[in-house]
């Protein structure tokens, strides 16, 4: 079961939810605090060929920033 990142923009706590790869993505996930103005983070997934040399073994971090990235914040 796939796990989705998530940020409140109300606390700015980030949290995981696991959701089933055909479950909808538009149903609403609140906070543990219960708050409801959250929004999905997106993030990097690093992918490489098998027998590849120049494939990078660390995880990129992604840009985005979440609520203020994603526009959700003031």
């Amino acid at each position: 079961m796939p796990a989705y990142q998530y940020r409140c923009c109300t606390c700015d706590t980030s949290f995981e939810v696991r959701r089933g790869i055909t479950e909808p993505a538009a149903v609403s996930n609140p906070c543990p605090g219960g708050h409801t103005d959250t929004s999905r983070v997106f993030t990097a997934v690093a992918v490489s060929r098998a027998g590849s040399s120049s494939a990078s073994t660390t995880p990129t971090p992604s840009g985005g920033g979440a609520c203020c990235g994603g526009g959700c914040c003031g």
